[in-house]
């Protein structure tokens, strides 16, 4: 999560379409962590999952054919209550830092009947506030409270009606209501006939002229009389509708959607499993068409078809693919594999800091010369976007940075904290998949290391020099425990100071960026050349957090893919002369 005072805000709106039931908020936590990563804070409204809204009308009208209407809207609420816990659950176990905020804590007031009320009021700098530590805070579309504080609706659609309301209220820099079409059309495009086109820009005037299913007729009218726009869109899409002031304009005729992604998988430890169920889950982005392991008799249970196993990670490379991800570690083979794969023209993603700090600068020219993209996101900070803001920051660079990127020992130390013992706190790591079943990389500082070369090189255009490297392998507990004894706490912080790395356990007051980080959370501190002070936050160690950051990048190129021109793709007579 990144913050800062002046980061832009966008509001999201997930409805009912596009959380159709629990399986979907994973696509949703991927759409707030892409524009986390583009260099926004988010917003996120929802809406109850799929037919939950009306199943709970009819278990209200069960009751009585009137019933009443405070009561019903209690009970109506907790469709939309239930969707924002779930959503926040399924954020923190991706490392992305959220906090659900109710009507309640947010204060949002309506007028009106309580079954289709409109917003009037709302505490924004309670939502602003915590924004500064968070990357995405989740509202419960659709409700709110009256004068004397009992819940009401805004009406059919009302999440929409939220969405515009705190987008409006908090001078958003961008607002998105996300649904399961491209935009807005002429007419229903599933209809028979001929092709409906689809709005590039709409006027408030001409939208409400339009089937109100789509979105909120009340809420629509609000932007008019507050003159903002906002978009409508699908789930990782490129392309919108904008609606606001006109003129109207038609976008180009609807193309069909590419084929997926052909995806080889190298590694199916920790990270790649994670990654392999993420791509399992969007069929119609990604096929994964091999997979390269050591010993394929240890993955027999985990459903996974044998027909994609291979331990030969050379032919994995050499299958006709679009993206090879590399989830193997370490700089050898990894390095050569990674240089194959890129001279094959597929582009690569991997989570392999050490690679890319040894091997970087020379892979990313292979990159350029064979026309692919070589991505990295994962390899600093897991869920935590560091690199990503990076890339929004060549206006005004980076010139030093405090960080705590190895959430390994962030864990370590915080058991530590708590009482543990030394090597009880690191067996522990190990048993949650934090460390490695040899942890010292990350207690020796090397992980860090190479994660500050990564990030100094991205900041500066050129390799930076290698200044103190101290770890916290042993004799740690007093120091850790002395720092906690006076509200401070032991950190292991890389720095870029003047064109040099270091690594070194400092002692930080807990009031700060770094001193408030809990458990295996990552945290760095990218100070800019015009004095902005910038803190990217999340977890940096775990399953999901690595492939959340890695799926990041693999959405980025579905949606380059979806946009550019079409490449030849290999044969799938080819494909299979591999495979044999």
């Amino acid at each position: 999560m990144s913050h800062s005072t002046d980061l832009p805000i966008i509001v999201l709106k997930f409805g009912g379409s596009v959380l159709t039931r629990e399986h979907d908020l994973a696509n949703a936590v991927h759409e707030i962590y892409r524009w986390n990563r583009e260099g926004f804070r988010v917003v996120a409204v929802v809406s109850a999952l799929g037919k939950t809204t009306d199943k709970l009308l009819a278990q209200g009208h069960h009751y009585a054919s009137t019933p009443e209407p405070g009561a019903l809207a209690s009970l109506v609420a907790t469709g939309e209550a239930t969707s924002a816990a779930l959503l926040g659950l399924a954020l923190d176990r991706a490392g992305i830092p959220a906090e659900v905020l109710d009507a309640p804590r947010i204060n949002l007031r309506t007028r009106g009947v309580v079954l289709d009320s409109e917003p009037v009021s709302v505490h924004a700098d309670v939502i602003r506030r915590t924004l500064r530590d968070r990357a995405a805070v989740v509202v419960p579309g659709f409700v709110g409270l009256d004068d004397e504080g009992r819940t009401t609706l805004l009406g059919r659609g009302g999440s929409d009606f939220t969405a515009l309301f705190l987008a409006q209220q908090l001078n958003a820099a961008r607002c998105r209501l996300v649904k399961d079409v491209k935009g807005l059309y002429e007419r229903d495009p599933a209809r028979p006939g001929p092709l409906a086109r689809r709005f590039r820009h709409v006027s408030w005037d001409d939208a409400l002229k339009l089937d109100g299913r789509i979105i909120q007729h009340k809420g629509v009218r609000f932007a008019k009389a507050h003159e903002f726009s906002f978009e409508v869109a699908e789930l990782n899409g490129r392309e919108c509708t904008v609606v606001g002031a006109g003129p109207t304009v038609f976008g180009p005729v609807d193309q069909p959607p590419p084929p997926p992604l052909r995806v080889v998988l190298l590694g199916l430890g920790t990270v790649g499993l994670g990654v392999y169920r993420h791509l399992i889950r969007r069929p119609d982005l990604f096929e994964v068409v091999r997979i390269a392991v050591r010993n394929a008799k240890r993955h027999a249970n985990e459903d996974i078809p044998s027909y994609l196993l291979t331990s030969d990670p050379e032919l994995a490379v050499r299958t006709p693919a679009d993206v090879v991800i590399e989830a193997i570690g370490g700089v050898a083979p990894a390095g050569d594999l990674i240089a194959a794969a890129l001279r094959n023209r597929r582009h690569v993603i991997t989570a392999n800091k050490a690679v890319i700090a040894e091997r970087g600068t020379e892979l990313q020219q292979l990159a350029t010369d064979s026309g692919v993209k070589l991505l990295y996101g994962a390899a600093v900070g897991g869920a935590s976007p560091i690199i990503e803001t990076l890339a929004t920051l060549t206006s005004d660079p980076v010139e030093s940075i405090d960080a705590v990127l190895n959430g390994t020992t962030n864990f370590v130390i915080s058991r530590v904290e708590a009482g543990i013992e030394f090597e009880d706190a690191v067996r522990e790591a190990q048993t949650l998949g934090f460390a490695e079943a040899d942890p010292s990389r990350d207690l020796d500082a090397t992980d860090s290391l190479d994660k500050i070369r990564i990030l100094a090189r991205l900041a500066t255009g050129r390799d930076a020099t290698i200044g103190e490297k101290r770890g916290v392998l042993g004799g740690i507990t007093t120091q850790v425990r002395s720092a906690v004894a006076v509200n401070h706490h032991l950190r292991l912080v890389a720095s870029l100071r003047n064109n040099t790395v270091s690594v070194a356990p400092i002692v930080v007051n807990a009031s700060t960026p770094l001193g408030s980080l809990a458990a295996e959370e990552n945290a760095a501190i990218l100070r800019t050349r015009s004095g902005r002070e910038i803190i990217v936050r999340g977890k940096g160690a775990g399953r999901w957090p690595t492939s959340e950051a890695v799926l990041g990048d693999l959405l980025q190129l579905a949606r380059d893919f979806a946009y550019a021109p079409a490449r030849p793709r290999e044969s799938v007579a080819a494909r299979e002369e591999v495979l044999a």
